[in-house]
């Protein structure tokens, strides 16, 4: 094998597991609506919140939609704050809201691989088979979010309301381009917001059913300053005829790991995304403001890619293409203190984890 040779099948093959494993980039920390929210509150009230959020994965999903479990551990607790502040404008109730968020990753963060390339598969050599990926992460700020807001509907005596809101992200947080997984991607973001509550049965006044619907569309800037990160990879079991070409060839690997981190300066893009939630809310108590909310998660688009120096352009993997199925409980503890509880399980995902998320928040009033 001339040296050339050698040199191009090290670096596809060290490509080809950053492409497998589609994660070095993270997704755009969403708006999130929660059940209620498209529910006028108050006019001429502040309105701060608290979120926290721990999400654990245990499995990587490929980019064909399959999971792979094994060696995979992805965990985060995200912290929130929001604030929100309603009034009158132009004879409709409208508002401004803000919030950031605090990213921070326990542990060591490794995500687990099917089947591992071979740098000599033309060849007719083995692949490596199953593995791991050891990501590096930075815990810190993501980016701050800005939006207004107006209920376009409102009739509080059928419980009918729709609101509108833009939201804008600014591209300032603790962007790390040399990791796998940042809390902030360093890019504008512009999202389109609109919430239905729509009654089926009953009126706000006794144990009603709603249907709760939201979409959000998603436009991204790109980041001119970033990198293609690739994690280490290393197999689980090594086929042994590795050691017999590792002898003639040094350049292929024959223990672990099968490729070192690198990063490689780097333009990324993200392309637009839409998002849809739907939650059938049965409210159990109104004058506590209490119900049972299960709903449905789905995203699309959002593929990302990097533009290297040389023009060369690398499909990551990722996109925001997640299935999730939620249930979410909500009651007033006091007359100015709300809190939902709600957990969501990722069904399915396109390069990227699995979450089990249990989410927590409390709202006051004043």
């Amino acid at each position: 094998m001339l040296l050339r040779e050698k040199f191009m099948n090290a670096c596809v093959f060290t490509a080809c597991v950053g492409l497998a494993l589609g994660i070095a980039a993270p997704k755009a920390f969403a708006s999130d609506p929660l059940p209620g929210d498209d529910i006028p509150p108050p006019i001429n009230v502040n309105i701060g919140l608290f979120y926290n959020q721990f999400n654990d994965a245990g499995s990587t999903a490929g980019v064909t939609g399959s999971a792979y479990s094994q060696n995979t551990h992805i965990s985060t607790d995200i912290l929130v704050a929001r604030y929100i502040r309603t009034f009158t404008l132009a004879g409709t109730e409208a508002g401004v809201q803000g919030y950031i968020p605090y990213v921070n990753f326990l542990g060591n963060q490794e995500a687990g691989i099917s089947d591992i390339p071979s740098p000599l598969a033309a060849y007719g050599y083995p692949n490596f088979g199953p593995g791991r990926a050891n990501l590096s992460s930075s815990s810190g700020f993501g980016q701050p979010n800005l939006s207004v807001f107006d209920f376009v509907i409102n009739k509080p005596e059928t419980g009918l309301s729709l609101v509108l809101a833009p939201w804008i992200q600014l591209p300032i947080g603790d962007f790390n381009k040399n990791v796998n997984l940042t809390p902030a991607q360093d890019t504008w973001v512009y999202e389109m917001e609109a919430g239905l509550h729509l009654p089926l049965i009953g009126t706000p006044s006794v144990p009603n059913l709603a249907l709760e619907l939201w979409g959000e569309a998603y436009a991204f800037s790109g980041n001119n300053n970033s990198a293609y990160v690739t994690p280490e990879a290393s197999a689980n079991n090594i086929p042994g005829i590795y050691t017999l070409v590792h002898a003639q060839d040094p350049l292929v690997p024959d223990s672990n790991p099968l490729a070192v981190s690198t990063s490689t300066p780097a333009s990324f893009h993200e392309q637009p995304s839409e998002e849809i939630h739907a939650y059938l809310s049965y409210e159990v108590a109104p004058s506590m403001g209490a119900f049972i909310s299960p709903g449905f998660y789905q995203s699309f688009g959002g593929k990302q890619t990097y533009t290297l120096r040389n023009g060369e352009k690398l499909d990551s993997g990722n996109r925001t293409d997640e299935t999730q199925l939620r249930l979410s409980v909500q009651t007033f503890v006091t007359p100015t203190t709300q809190i939902t509880l709600m957990g969501q399980y990722d069904v399915a995902a396109q390069g990227g984890p699995l979450y089990r998320t249990i989410e927590l928040r409390i709202a006051h009033f004043f």
